[in-house]
């Protein structure tokens, strides 16, 4: 594709220049200095350096344990595993009644799509990277696939890697007006994505501009020179999302983008979502809350741990002879102090009172932090008396004071459902078979963009994804699971109670998989009594009997009757045959 020339307002006929796209890129870098610096921050937290080099070496100095408590971790990784536990998919349902029947062949084709692309495992890295990172970002795709079609594809990004618009300020950016990715390559990674480019970039000025983020990776570059910054620019213009992927002052690719909305508008393939955006327009994840009770753990840890390794020791002018000697004896636990005097010269004290203090601190920091967000209700531990829905109330009650971050997240995997489904709706125009499972287990495939003869005679193509008018929402509903082990709790009490219940009823309501369900209440089932099983067919035989008996004296009361009315009306009646 041709490189994009400047013009006199820095538009071009296609789009924007390539350096009025540099300026943005570098507009984000100038303004969201301190958005980055609380990211690395808080990625060094989560990786448990938590300690500066001006605190280590005041450490060193006292000669203090620099201890690292770490709870925001495992508060965070709790957390993730939280949400993920309530997780939901996502379902199709139409929009008009005519659509109905479609409905449902549109959940199978996107929850195939994101199966292909391993969505279960972008999910939970996205969650985690809006907890400490404070941003979240997939990309969608387009790759080869085994047909004529292409493969929708999903992908996690690397959020340290990615730019915005520093004027966006909405939870979704969906006040952006350009965001994209930016990589370090070298020479033979791009010429394997774009053949020959390292010749064309290689004369090219690339200026100095970055983020802080690069300082950290810096190291993993044995030879810095053969560094190459890639960046892919997606930003809008006229009404129209554009892509632009560029080294310093060289444009490689450029051109619309290939995914469009439901109004069939086009869109960026980049869907982002963030924490929480501050008062300055900042966006920043859980670790900004944790930050200082983490703090306060380690310090007050490591200042009790301090005071139990040293001793004060008080003694009269002259009584010592070596003053560094005692100090190093008096904090051995086996130490041993010689000096001349009286019993009441000399003596060692501990600050018992200051080490209760830091203890007590301590537990306060370590509270306010297992306080926030998912209680034990919420993970499962400590609750097990309690009955399914009032485990489930009660885990509501605990991720309430998650709700903004929850609701970002629920929007933004709605934006990534649809994104999908259009993406799925524009490309899937061949014929195309979807392998699903059944809830038995077996699997089974529905062909789709299926060319078929109709009832006319006349070809027409069956399950036609471009013509399905659905709605995509996320299948909520109550959790089963609870449902049944209350109905199961019930069902404990009456039988304590001894009121009789059914065994069939236990296992029917229980936690054990279906296949087991189904062994159990085939075992359960009484084989029946043959004695019991004669007497049944007896009976059988002679209801049949006694109705046949019935039948037969009704067709003679029926002959009589004809015989007597023939007799009375005389010659010429007609014979009438029984029906």
């Amino acid at each position: 594709m041709s490189e994009t020339r400047p013009a006199d307002d820095g538009l071009s006929h296609d789009g924007l220049s390539l350096p009025a796209l540099r300026r943005q890129y570098t507009d984000y870098v100038t303004v969201k200095t301190a958005e980055v610096d609380e990211q690395r921050t808080a990625w060094r937290y989560y990786h448990s350096a938590q300690w500066t080099e001006e605190q280590l070496r005041t450490l060193r100095d006292r000669r203090q344990p620099p201890i690292t408590f770490d709870r925001l971790s495992r508060k965070i990784d709790g957390l993730v595993g939280v949400v993920q536990r309530f997780r939901t998919d996502p379902r199709a349902f139409p929009r008009t009644p005519r659509h109905e029947a479609g409905a449902e062949l549109s959940t199978i084709v996107l929850r195939y799509a994101l199966d292909a692309s391993r969505w279960e495992d972008i999910e939970p890295g996205a969650l985690l990277s809006a907890a400490v990172h404070g941003i979240a970002v997939v990309e969608m795709g387009l790759e080869p696939g085994d047909g004529a079609d292409p493969d929708i594809t999903l992908s996690s990004v690397d959020p340290t890697t990615f730019f915005y618009d520093p004027r966006s300020v909405q939870p979704d950016f969906s006040d952006a007006r350009y965001m994209g990715v930016y990589r370090w390559v070298s020479a033979g990674e791009l010429d394997e994505m774009f053949p020959g480019a390292s010749e064309r970039v290689a004369g090219s000025f690339g200026g100095g501009d970055g983020t802080a983020h690069e300082i950290d990776r810096a190291p993993l570059w044995v030879n810095a020179k053969t560094k190459i910054r890639l960046n892919e620019h997606w930003y809008r213009h006229r009404g129209e999302w554009r892509y632009c992927i560029y080294v310093n002052t060289v444009a490689l690719a450029q051109g619309a983008s290939p995914f469009v909305d439901a109004r069939g508008r086009t869109i960026c393939r980049y869907r982002a979502w963030s924490n929480g955006v501050d008062h300055d327009g900042d966006r920043y994840g859980f670790v900004r809350r944790l930050k200082g009770p983490q703090d306060a753990i380690n310090q007050h840890r490591s200042k009790a741990m301090h005071i139990m390794n040293t001793r004060q020791v008080i003694a009269r002018k002259w009584a010592l002879d070596d003053i560094e000697a005692a100090r190093r004896e008096a904090a051995r636990p086996d130490g041993v102090i010689l000096y001349d005097g009286a019993s009441d010269e000399f003596r060692i004290e501990q600050a018992d009172q200051e080490f209760l203090q830091q203890t007590q601190y301590f537990q306060d920091a370590k509270g306010e932090i297992e306080n926030f967000g998912p209680n034990p209700a919420v993970v499962g531990t400590g609750v097990e008396a309690r009955s399914g829905r009032a485990l489930a109330v009660m885990q509501q009650s605990g991720i309430a004071e998650l709700g903004p971050f929850l609701a970002h997240y629920r929007a933004w995997k709605l934006d990534v459902y649809r994104s999908v489904w259009c993406a799925v709706r524009t490309w899937w125009t061949a014929e195309r078979w979807i392998r699903i499972t059944d809830d038995a287990g077996l699997a089974r495939f529905i062909g789709v963009n299926r060319l078929e003869i109709g009832p006319m005679g006349n070809p027409v193509i069956a399950n036609a994804l471009g013509q399905l008018d659905v709605d995509i929402i996320l299948d909520e509903g109550p959790d089963v699971t609870n449902v049944m082990g209350d109905v199961f709790d019930i069902l404990s009490s009456l039988a304590q109670s001894k009121i009789p219940v059914p065994p069939q009823v236990f296992v029917e309501m229980s936690a054990l998989p279906k296949a087991v369900k189904d062994k159990v209440l085939g075992m359960m089932s009484p084989e029946p009594d043959p004695v019991a099983r004669q007497l049944q067919a007896r009976q059988a035989e002679a209801e049949v009997a006694g109705q046949e008996g019935k039948a037969a004296e009704s067709f003679a009361r029926a002959d009589r009757t004809q015989a007597e009315t023939a007799r009375l009306a005389g010659p010429g009646w007609p014979a009438q045959g029984r029906p």
